[in-house]
């Protein structure tokens, strides 16, 4: 499985920084840190696909990092009281994420591009839910899912 969101990453830092103006590489940031629940190798993600971001947008060095080793931060402090594994947090999370990161990187029509994200969020989110505990998966992998 997490090979798999590796390649959703990739897919999503290419697409991100040459394609389209959707945080993309923040859902995946917020999947891998549902997923994985620990701290250190999705932090180092958050900061080399900040990194990867940055030299593909033509931004300053370590902005996009900053900003998606703090939202993985969050993230994981909220996972300590709360569920983070539902619907209504991924909604909520990429809606606020991409508020914030369309807002201080100066996109232009935030509001709709966010609204669009979180849509997609869940969207995808239910897919990833469903590859995560497919049986098929877990018997080819020995991944066990966790409820």
């Amino acid at each position: 499985m997490f090979v798999i969101l590796l390649l959703f990453l990739t897919i999503a830092v290419i697409l991100q920084g040459a394609i389209t103006p959707l945080p993309l590489v923040l859902l995946c940031l917020l999947y891998v840190t549902i997923i994985m629940r620990q701290g250190i190798p999705v932090f180092f993600l958050a900061f080399v696909t900040g990194l990867l971001l940055d030299t593909f947008a033509l931004r300053p060095i370590g902005e996009t990092s900053i900003f998606f080793l703090l939202f993985t931060f969050l993230v994981l402090l909220y996972q300590r009281k709360y569920e983070i594994n539902s619907y209504q947090f991924v909604l909520v999370a990429s809606f606020l994420g991409s508020l914030l990161y369309l807002s201080i990187f100066n996109y232009p029509d935030i509001w709709s591009i966010s609204g669009f994200n979180a849509l997609l969020a869940c969207i995808f989110f239910a897919f990833v839910r469903l590859l995560h505990s497919s049986p098929l998966l877990h018997h080819q992998t020995g991944l066990h899912y966790k409820q």
